[in-house]
This record gives structure tokens, sequence and C-alpha cells, in this order.
């Protein structure tokens, strides 16, 4: 074999060889295809949203504590009443007979104090003639003790007489207020919302049990009563700014705000999985719409946070992953709650390394809140960041970006699970990975 074969030979044994190292290499994985945003500053408003139903603020129950057949009812469901109207009528003759009887006995009474006043007077007379009878010897004591107890007998006639007339009044009064009851009148302005008898039907009054006879409400009005989870009722306050949708009503918005906020838990499925906490929270509608009813279905919007001039990214740029390992140990930030590593301690300081990242109680890291910035070089760093409050789109971002960052906001697969820290990412073209935007959804 000449020399030039052997350097031929050489050549291509060095060119395998190169070829092989190179294929043993580990190849960098391909860039991710992302979408991203620019973290900007803005305003960022909380919002607690739930569901709920229409009512009138205030509702009035309209019966009777007399007992009777329904007569008459002048108004229908869904009339409008003013105070004071007439709204039907109870079968009143037994009451009116009532008024008649305890009318005559009081008259009766009063007369019987007219006759007992003249006979006082004739008392008081005769006293003063026994009186001079005496003076004069021509009487005896004795018919002037009977003179003057007989004054004094008829004078207690007289007190008892009055106490009667006064019992008398009593029982009149009783039996005018159970015939007025007998008219049923509307306590308030507002609208008949339901009728609970009909003409013919008996009511049956009591002062222990009520029959109501119809519902008021005063449709002017209206709120929204929402039930709200536990972990967001403790964020909103009275007078929250609230924006209403009505299912009834699409394509309009409502503003209110919030005008009651309850303190009785209402918990669904105690003691089980499934076991939910929630409290009644009250929108009232600034300005009713008209053609709103009591009872239907609407979604509550309250703003119970802004923050202004705050830097801001998308809400789904925000994912969890593992905290980076750390050649140095960092102060804590403010605020941060250290936990310390007991056992690990003494050791750790002695080698000289690091403290272990924070574990859960599962010994696996804790997961920390991070956003994937893309530096100039088209490189995706990951970023543990603070968060604060979030709309349903943004998220106000404490620590961790700047505005004017590139941040990595999808897809959500790409960002929760596949992007690596280093790793190139390219942006995807227009309309590529738009269904796959995360739980979130897009942004507006």
């Amino acid at each position: 074999m000449t020399k030039g074969r052997w350097i031929l030979a050489g050549i291509v044994v060095a060119v395998v060889g190169f070829a092989t190292v190179q294929g043993l290499r580990p190849k960098p994985p391909p860039p991710a295809e992302v979408t991203t945003s620019v973290a900007k500053k803005g305003t960022v408003t909380r919002v607690v949203t739930a569901a709920g139903h229409l009512q009138a603020r205030e509702t009035v129950k309209v019966s009777s504590n007399v007992t009777g057949d329904l007569l008459s009812l002048s108004v229908k469901e869904g009339d409008h009443v003013a105070r004071g109207q007439v709204l039907g009528q109870i079968d009143k003759r037994l009451y009116e007979t009532q008024v008649t009887q305890y009318r005559g006995t009081v008259a009766s009474a009063r007369a019987q104090i007219a006759q007992i006043d003249v006979a006082i007077e004739q008392d008081k007379r005769d006293l003063g003639r026994v009186k001079r009878l005496v003076d004069e010897r021509l009487a005896s004591m004795s018919d002037l003790d009977k003179a003057t107890t007989q004054l004094k007998v008829d004078e207690g006639r007289l007190a008892s007489q009055k106490e009667l007339v006064a019992q008398s009044i009593g029982q009149l009064d009783t039996a005018l207020y159970n015939l007025s009851r007998a008219t049923l009148t509307a306590p308030i302005d507002g609208t008949v919302l339901e009728l609970s008898h009909k003409v013919g039907e008996r009511i049956r009054g009591s002062d222990f049990s009520e029959d109501v006879v119809l519902l008021m409400g005063g449709l002017a009005d209206m709120e929204v009563k929402a039930e709200v989870g536990e972990h967001e009722v403790v964020a909103v306050h009275l007078g929250d700014e609230t924006a209403v949708d009505i299912d009834a009503i699409p394509d309009k918005q409502f503003k209110g705000h919030v005008v009651a906020v309850g303190k009785n838990a209402q918990i669904k499925n105690p003691g089980t999985d499934a076991e939910v906490t929630t409290f009644f929270v009250r929108v009232g509608l600034d300005v009713p719409p008209e053609g709103a009813l009591p009872g239907m279905s609407s979604a509550v919007s309250i703003s119970t946070a802004t923050h202004e001039n705050v830097v801001m990214v998308p809400i789904q740029a925000v994912t969890s992953r593992e905290a980076k390992k750390r050649e140095q140990k960092a102060a804590p930030r403010e605020g941060e709650l250290v936990v310390a590593d007991a056992k690990a301690a003494p050791a750790n300081a002695a080698s000289g390394k690091d403290d272990p990242p924070t574990k859960a109680a599962t010994g696996k890291p804790k997961p920390v809140k991070v956003v994937f910035v893309v530096d100039k070089d088209g490189v995706a760093q990951m970023r543990e960041v603070q968060t604060g409050i979030a709309s349903r789109t943004d998220v106000e971002i404490l620590t961790g970006v700047n505005e004017g960052d590139t941040v990595v906001d999808g897809p959500y697969r790409t960002l929760a699970r596949e992007l690596q820290e280093g790793q190139k990412v390219k942006q995807q073209k227009p309309g590529q990975g738009a269904g796959d935007k995360g739980p979130q959804g897009g942004r507006s």
C-alpha cells in the first residue's frame, strides 16, 4: 500500500470518528413554538363572580288575623298598587255586629253614670238637710250617719261604673280593629307578586299563625341574592361596585353595589367530600331594568380591589414549577416564610452546603409560581415571581418581571409541562395553537 493510500485511509477514519462523536453528543431540544406577550403597566381589578336570582329588596306578606270568607279581590298578579289601596274584602258582618254590641254597652254604661251623678247630687242635698236638723236637735246622729253612708255608696258606684265604661270602650276599640282587619289594604307602594287565595275561600286568621292572602314587593328597588364561596367572600365589602347580567335580558349589563354580606354560612353536603360552604351576598341594582321580575337568573361580577400603575402579564403566563437550584443561598424576601430544617441545619453549616429547597409534606420540592421570560437571543429564562391581585385576563406581578419583558403565555401544555429553562423558543404563526390557551382561555 502506497503512502498516499495510507493518508487517505487515515482521513476516512478521522472523518468517521468525528461523525460518530458528533452523533453521540446530546442534541439540544428543538425550539419550542410559543405565543408571547409583553409585560406592561396598567390597572388590575380583582373580580369575584357569583350566580343568583333577582328579588324585590322589600317584600311584604299581606294577611289578616280575622277569620271569614274572602268576598272580593280587587287586584291580580302584576298589578301596581299604592300604599293604603284596598286589595280585598273579608266577610265583616260578624265584626260589624260586635261593634254595634259594644257601642250599645258603652252607651248603657255612660247612661248609668248619668243616673249615679243625679243620685250623688241628691245624696249631698239630703246630707246637708240632715246636718241642719242635727244642729237644731230635730234629727239624731244616726240619721246623719245614714245620709253620709249613702253618699259614699253612690260615689263608689260612680267610680265602678266609670271603670266599666273604660272596659267597654276597650272592647269597642278591639271590635273596630277587627272590623278594619277585614278590609285588606296595601302596606307599601309596590307590585302584587303572588295571590295565595281565591274569592270564596276561607281565611283562617290567627294571632299564632299567618294565613297569607297575597305577596307584595317593591319592584322599584331590585337586588340580586347571590351565593359566594367562602374563599372569595372575605374580599367582598359593602359598597363594592358590581356588574349584573340578567339571563332574560341578554346583551345588556346593569350597574349595582353590594348592599349586604351575609354572616350565616350555607353548607351543602356537610360531612362529605362534596361539602361546599357559601355565603349570601345581596347586590342592589342602581337602575332596575323594565321587565325584570323576581326569580330571574342573574350573574354578578363584584369588583373587590383595584391596583393602578402596576406591572401585569396575561394570567395564563404564570405557571407552577419546582424552584430552581441556586449556587448561593439568597436572602429571603420581605414577608417570605422561611422553613428551617432542624436536622439538616448543623450538617449544612459544617459543610458549607446550601440549604435544600423547601419541601412539601410528601418530600417533593414545593412548586413556586414562575414566568418564562424570552431574552434577546430567543431563549426562555424561568423566573420565580410574586403575584398580587388578578382580573379575568391579567395578573399583577410584584417581583420577578419588569415592564417591557417578553413573557411566554401559551400554549398551555407547552408552558405548563414541556418548556424548559434555557430552551430556545419560536413565535407561533398567527392562528396556530389558538385552541390551547389553557384553563383561563385566551386574552381579551
